[in-house]
């Protein structure tokens, strides 16, 4: 029985617990929910107390309100929790937890209520089995055991008040804390209610100065600064010293919310405050004070800077307003000063400034103060100091009462040093290689700020084979203006004084002094550059080295040319594919792109070439190595290049790329057709100038063996008097000759070499190469004997027996000399050979050219008789190819020729150019049965030939008159050529504006010109401008022939430009009959302007005949009205040149065709 008692006091103990924290939990959560509303209710009314700022009345209310509120939720929410947990009411019986308990178990259900009842009743039950009721409720107090009753508890809302509460609580405390001034004081308004409030200011008010002293007159400033929202106006209230009462002043605030009361010369010290209303009271603040001091000050400052003696600078006066001063340092400065008071002390305080740099970002300053005293004389003060370093200076002055200057202002003065000179190298700026005349011209820039005391040149010997280098360099001194700041000097250092060797190396550069007297003179220097004196062999490979360059640079470019023209060759097919399609795609755009961009790289390539072939140019003729004749072709190559890559070629490179900017397939097409036999042209051009640059290396190295062989011959002939002069038994010197004998093998060795490889080049060329003057030249200087005889005379001076010696290097001597004469042979064969071939193949292309001619006249007026439909057409057809074959074979024998000489100029080319193309268009125009066309096209054919064969005729002249020779066959003045080449370029300048002339009057004016008659006149443009620019070249030789006394000649100047007018009008396409009268009077002033220089020389010339009747039959009149009576006058007068008359005939036999010409235009006008 003891037993059961205890396990159902557990029990009842157990459900007493749970009822127990089941109302101690729902009083918690009531106080929970009490304290968040009564927290929440707390900030409301805050907040309203805090926006309307109630009276009492308002605040009561309010106070009342919370007061409700807090007494209506404690009975809403704490008086029943309050109940149960006192037991006072509605807690719950232990039978009613049971059966709460049996509700959440369903395996107890509603046996824990009944076996506590059964329990409860042991001892009242009647007819009841007490053991079963003990079974029962030990059956139930087991199964309760591991319940856990406290699960009948409700905790949802205790977690939903708990979050509520601890929400509320940190809002409402955070508000509290961050609004404490505003929230804060509004509940502390609301908890005093009955007391009365008013609200704080809404600004706040600072005042200064604090405490201040001031110069007396000086300007006070007051400044009263508002925090918050400003008050309209600020009343200050000041008062002076010994005044009882204050003033006040009302101010009124300025945009930064600042209230400025300015004293403009404040006499006495002063206090101050400053106050403001809000509502009923005033805001104050702090109580400032000014006062007023009298000190020493300066009222003046002056001085004099006197410089040193060297700068011959005059001395500089400064005042207060720019005592910041800059001077050279070792000046000496004199101050006077002036004081407002009677001084009895003076200073000036000198602070040193020493910097010192702790890292790269931090500088700290040290400074070192002295005390110089000054000379007081009233209120008066001198002093002087010298200015040796950059320092800051300032004064300190006393007064008799001992009161002493304030605020002293710190000037600066900075000590300049006297700048280093400086000194640039203008001329030369690297290293030199010098010409054979040892002379280099320098130029050299110095520059300093006070002048300088000297200019030296410092040199040594570097490197030699004939004396040790020099370790120390020497020096000169150049001459120089020391009184100039800065200036140019040129100086011509002559290392010929320095007895200069082939191979020597001179370094060397240049040193300028300043004249600084006080820390001694400063120098500069240039960086030191060499000067050597190569040898011949030196500049020979320099020479070999840029040959084989541009060799190479224009077989590249002639290679990029033939790209160039397949390139155009395929777009132009892929654009005949479609002729329809008005606009390229991608693909052609992209390739017509890469031709333009060929095409400009190929300019800039050749012009390469050009200046590489400039730079041969200059250093053969800067070390004299190479004969005048020589040099005249070399810059004929050069003319050559320029005329294949012409202007002319150019502007249709342009057309090109404006063509491309529309980028429409029929003007593109038109662009490339213009360009294609320029394109052509420049092709055969690059060829030619490969080949020509061949021919001229051999002439070259034909010049520099010849040199060489002159040269070492003059060494040996030296060598051989040393020898003769030289004691046998000096054993050093017999070494030194030997030494310089081996030293003239070497040079023979290399003069082989050369000559093999001269040999090599001139099989390569092979066409007309003298290979027996060659033969005969190894075989003169027969190396093997002349080496040999060397060797001998070096072993026979090391012996001692220099008379063996000599007689080896007579016979060395005599071989070398020899040789050199077979260069000379050798070379003038190779120009012989090559003249004689020229004449030959002109006076054979013109005689074709003259019989073409006439096949041409007679073919001409075959088609302009036939109609279109004649049968005959295909028959004129097919002469007409045959005429155009013939005249390819003769243009393919130029273009040979033209290969191995300058006689055959670029006209000839152009010109057999324009009639192959003219046959070319006439024959397309026969196949379309257009017979005025075709008639057209032939009679500029016939024009063209006979140009070319004009300028054949008078390259014959000019090559026969000078003796077969074409060194300067363009006609244009060389070095050296006077007047002769004058003449020449007027005669060819005339042929050529008479040809443009003739293919104009074809032409016609006015009226549309058809597409191919626009081509032709294009063309024309061109030949018009080419002639244009050589006319403006002989005016520019006119000036220098005739010393500026253009007396008896045309105006060359006047003609360019009137050339210049026709070429404006061909490129616009208006052709007028200005336009042909214009050619006309450029033609006929040509003529006189060739007729005058002729008469000046023939009349020093001619002679006194005996006259004689000569009786001849007159030839036929010729009708020059039309194309084919001025082609038979044109014939008839080369003919009559060819009869081999003077030079004076033929000039007379041209002008009287001429003659016959202008007569017959003035008849027809």
């Amino acid at each position: 029985m003891q037993a059961y008692n205890k396990s159902y006091s557990e029990i009842i103990k157990r459900i007493k617990s749970t009822r127990k924290k089941e109302a101690n939990l729902e009083f918690i959560t009531a106080v929970m929910k009490f304290l968040a509303i009564t927290a929440v209710a707390l900030l409301l009314i805050s907040t309203i107390e805090f926006i309307f700022n109630g009276n009492e009345t308002f605040r009561t209310t309010l106070a009342g309100i919370l007061a409700l509120l807090i007494v209506t939720t404690i009975g809403t929410l704490l008086a029943a929790p309050l109940a149960k947990i006192t037991g006072y009411k509605g807690i719950q019986s232990e039978e009613q937890v049971a059966l709460r308990i049996g509700d959440k178990y369903p395996d107890l259900k509603d046996k824990l209520c009944n076996s506590i009842q059964l329990v409860a009743s042991l001892g009242n039950q009647v007819g009841t089995s007490s053991a079963l009721s003990v079974a029962a409720f030990n059956e139930v107090s087991n199964l309760s055991r591991d319940k856990n009753f406290d699960e009948i508890i409700d905790k949802k809302d205790f977690k939903k008040t708990l979050l509520f509460f601890l929400i509320s609580s940190i809002i409402v405390s955070s508000i509290f804390l961050i609004f404490q001034t505003s929230i804060g004081n509004a509940f502390n308004r609301i908890v005093n209610y009955n007391e009365s409030y008013l609200p704080p200011a809404p600004f706040s008010l600072e005042i200064s100065p604090i405490d201040a002293s001031i110069l007396r007159g000086q300007i006070a400033t007051i400044s009263i600064k508002s925090k918050g929202t400003a008050p309209e106006f600020v009343t200050l209230l000041l008062k002076e010293e010994r005044q009882e009462n204050y003033d006040s002043y009302k101010l009124k605030p300025d945009s930064n919310n600042c209230f400025v009361y300015t004293i403009p010369a404040l006499k006495n010290s002063v206090e101050f405050y400053a106050e403001a209303d809000w509502l009923d009271s005033k805001v104050v603040t702090n109580h400032g004070r000014i006062k007023v001091v009298d000190k020493p000050e300066i009222r003046a400052i002056n001085g004099r800077i006197n410089y040193p003696g060297y700068t011959r600078l005059a001395p500089t006066n400064f005042t207060e307003q720019n005592a910041d001063l800059s001077a050279l340092r070792g000046s000496n400065i004199h101050i006077n000063l002036l004081s407002n008071k009677e001084l009895s002390k003076a200073e000036i305080i000198i602070e040193k400034l020493n910097t010192k740099q702790i890292k790269a970002d931090s500088i700290v300053t040290h400074t070192d103060s002295i005390v110089l005293p000054m000379t007081v004389d009233g209120r008066k003060a001198l002093g002087t100091f010298s200015l040796s370093a950059t320092l800051n200076y300032y004064f300190r002055i006393t007064d008799k009462e001992g009161e002493q200057s304030v605020n002293p202002i710190k000037y600066t003065a900075l000590a300049l040093s006297d700048d280093y000179p400086t000194i640039t190298l203008i001329d030369p700026t690297s290293d030199v290689s010098l010409t054979e005349k040892a002379v280099l011209p320098v130029k050299v820039g110095i520059s300093d700020d006070y002048g300088f005391s000297q200019l030296l040149l410092h040199y040594r010997l570097a490197d030699s084979k004939y004396a040790p280098p020099e370790e120390k360099f020497r020096s000169n001194r150049v001459p120089i203006y020391s009184s100039d700041l800065s200036a140019e000097v040129n100086y011509l250092w002559d290392l010929n004084l320095l007895g200069i060797s082939p191979e020597d190396k001179f370094e060397f550069y240049f040193e300028i002094f300043d004249n600084d007297i006080v820390t001694g003179p400063k120098s500069a220097k240039t960086r030191v550059l060499t000067a050597r004196l190569p040898s011949l062999e030196e500049v020979f490979k320099e020479v070999d080295k840029g040959h084989e360059t541009v060799e190479k640079d224009l077989e590249n470019t002639l290679k990029k040319a033939e790209e160039i023209k397949k390139d155009m060759e395929e777009l132009n097919r892929e654009m005949l594919k479609d002729p329809m399609k008005k606009d390229l795609d991608w693909k052609e755009k992209k390739k017509l792109e890469d031709i333009v961009k060929k095409q400009e790289d190929l300019k800039n390539k050749l012009a390469d070439v050009q200046q590489n072939i400039q730079d041969i140019t200059k250093k053969l003729e800067e070390n004299n190595a190479m004969s005048p004749e020589t040099l005249q072709k070399y810059m004929e190559l050069q003319q050559l290049l320029k005329e294949v890559n012409s202007a002319d070629l150019q502007k249709l490179q342009e057309r090109m790329q404006e063509a491309m900017k529309q980028l429409t397939p029929e003007q593109i097409q038109k662009a490339m057709k213009e360009t294609k036999f320029d394109e052509d042209q420049f092709r055969k051009g690059l060829e030619r100038s490969i080949k020509i640059l061949k021919r001229l290396q051999a002439e070259q190295k034909v010049d520099a063996l010849q040199k060489r062989a002159e040269e070492l011959l003059k060494k040996q002939e030296d060598l051989e008097k040393k020898t003769e002069n030289a004691n046998p038994n000096d054993q050093n010197k017999r070494n030194e000759l030997a030494q310089e004998q081996n030293r003239l093998q070497d040079n023979l060795k290399d003069i082989a070499k050369e000559l093999k490889d001269l040999e090599d080049l001139m099989k390569e060329i092979g066409d007309n190469m003298p290979m027996k003057e060659m033969e005969q030249a190894k075989q003169e200087l027969n190396q093997e004997q002349t080496n040999s005889e060397m060797q001998k005379s070096e072993q026979n001076m090391k012996n001692g027996d220099l008379n063996q010696s000599q007689q080896s290097q007579k016979k060395a001597s005599k071989n070398l000399k020899n040789f050199a004469q077979s260069m000379m042979s050798l070379k003038k064969s190779m120009e012989d050979k090559v003249s004689k071939e020229a004449m030959r193949k002109l006076q054979q292309a013109m005689m074709n050219l003259l019989e073409l001619s006439e096949q041409q006249e007679n073919l001409q007026q075959s088609t302009q008789n036939a109609t279109a439909n004649s049968v005959q057409m295909p028959k004129l057809a097919e002469t007409q190819s045959e005429i155009l074959e013939a005249i390819a074979n003769v243009t393919n024998m130029m273009v040979e020729l033209s290969q191995k000489t300058f006689a055959v100029t670029p006209e000839m080319g152009k010109n057999l150019g324009d009639a192959m193309q003219s046959m070319q268009s006439a024959i397309q125009d026969m196949s379309n049965r257009s017979t005025q066309k075709a008639s057209q096209e032939q009679a500029q054919a016939m024009a063209s030939m006979n140009a070319a064969a004009m300028e054949m005729q008078s390259m014959l002249s000019t090559m026969q008159q000078s003796g077969g020779s074409c060194s300067n066959p363009s006609g244009k003045p060389g070095p050296g050529s006077g007047g002769s080449s004058f003449m020449d370029g007027l005669q060819q300048l005339s042929q050529q504006q008479q040809g443009i002339n003739q293919a104009m009057q074809q032409l016609g004016q006015g009226g549309q010109l058809s597409p191919e008659q626009q081509a032709q006149v294009g063309r024309l443009a061109q030949a018009q401008g080419q002639a244009q620019k050589t006319a403006e070249e002989l005016a520019a030789e006119q000036k220098q022939i005739t010393d500026g006394n253009r007396k008896g000649l045309g105006d060359l100047d006047k003609i360019a430009q009137e050339m210049k007018e026709v070429v404006k009008d061909m490129e616009s396409g208006k052709i007028t009959q200005e336009t042909m009268k214009r050619q006309e009077r450029i033609l006929s002033r040509l003529l006189d302007a060739t007729r005058s220089v002729h008469d000046r020389d023939y009349e020093k010339k001619r002679e006194s005949n005996t006259g004689e009747n000569v009786i001849r039959q007159s030839p036929n009149n010729f009708d020059l009205s039309t194309q084919e009576g001025r082609t038979q006058a044109l014939r008839a007068m080369i003919r009559s040149i060819q009869k081999n008359y003077s030079a004076d005939y033929e000039i007379l036999i041209r002008q009287y065709f001429e003659q016959l010409q202008n007569n017959n235009e003035k008849m027809n006008q």
